[in-house]
């Protein structure tokens, strides 16, 4: 019988964090699961002869988290997929109370837990569809966050106390019934970091699915502390997807006052030190190449009669 869960895991960055993550995993005595690494190339590859009962694939380049996830997705048994980022810890299983949900919730697309940083503070693990306003509070709750504080964080913690359809959840840790995700098509693997799971999320409701935040399963999630700007790959990335999602979903005017906004903030951030002149150069040549229409054509072509 094929099981309940095919638990797919990202292995990238920290060994250390993957281990510990699968083995807890593993150490719940039910529902039946099955388990899957996918390798993204990282620099310490997954040791897949210490875990022969682990499925693993080390992939040769990182083609991006959305790759990695729909590579696992193909090895996949179970009759529920659990994407999972390697830095989590499990407290106590989270799916029963996950697959309660898809229980409960028949057209349920995806459904994510609590997230909670180390120290059990709360953590931004769902929100509004991305759009110039919703990003605008999104980003000072981010700030709120790592600076410990503050009465926009506050809101959305006393929002996230109750169950609730939200627009989107994050792709570090989510449940989908297998058949919402082979509708969906996956994650679309334009996306290399960052709107992957904004989108996957927006693609499912397109077809009449819910996505739920449930809060009778918590995850210990190690990320989402980082500065933003501290890596430059993820400067770059984040502009360029978030362009991608703009031009999908949003108007032409939201995504030129995007294209705005960026220009002037990379250029500021070049003039006050705050980033490099070759990245801020970059980020705005990004900026200045991204072309809507192209990528409306694109989205329609693959997603026009799904979505």
């Amino acid at each position: 019988m094929a099981p309940d869960v095919s638990a797919i895991f990202v292995h990238y960055g920290s060994l250390d964090h993957t281990e510990r993550a699968v083995r807890q995993l593993a150490s719940f005595p039910a529902p039946t699961r099955e388990l899957i690494v996918i390798d993204n190339a990282s620099e310490h590859p997954f040791p897949a002869d210490r875990y022969p009962h682990i499925r693993t694939l080390r992939l040769t380049e990182n083609h991006g988290y959305g790759y990695a996830c729909n590579r696992g997705a193909e090895l996949a048994n179970g009759r529920a997929l659990f994407i999972l980022n390697n830095d989590l810890e499990f407290p106590a299983d989270p799916l029963p109370a996950l697959l309660h949900e898809l229980v409960e919730t028949p057209n349920c697309g995806a459904v994510g837990p609590v997230l909670r940083f180390p120290d059990g503070r709360f953590q931004l693990s769902w929100g509004d569809h991305p759009t110039l306003y919703t990003e605008f509070h999104e980003r000072r709750r981010q700030l709120e966050s790592r600076n410990g504080g503050g009465d926009a964080l506050e809101r959305r913690k006393a929002a996230s106390r109750h169950a609730r359809t939200v627009d989107w959840i994050t792709g570090a840790c989510m449940l989908l019934p297998r058949a919402a995700w082979e509708a969906a098509g996956g994650f679309d693997e334009a996306y290399f970091f960052y709107f992957e799971d904004a989108d996957l999320c927006r693609r499912l409701q397109r077809m009449g699915y819910v996505v739920r935040y449930r809060t009778d399963a918590e995850v210990v999630h190690y990320g989402g502390r980082s500065d933003p700007l501290a890596d430059p790959n993820i400067v770059v990335s984040y502009r360029r997807e978030q362009l991608r999602y703009y031009s999908r979903y949003n108007s032409a005017l939201s995504f030129f006052l995007l294209k705005r906004y960026l220009l002037r903030k990379f250029t500021r951030l070049q003039s006050n030190g705050t980033l490099p002149p070759a990245l801020a150069a970059q980020v705005r040549d990004t900026v200045r190449n991204f072309s809507r229409v192209r990528e409306r054509e694109s989205f329609q072509a693959s997603y026009g009669k799904k979505s």
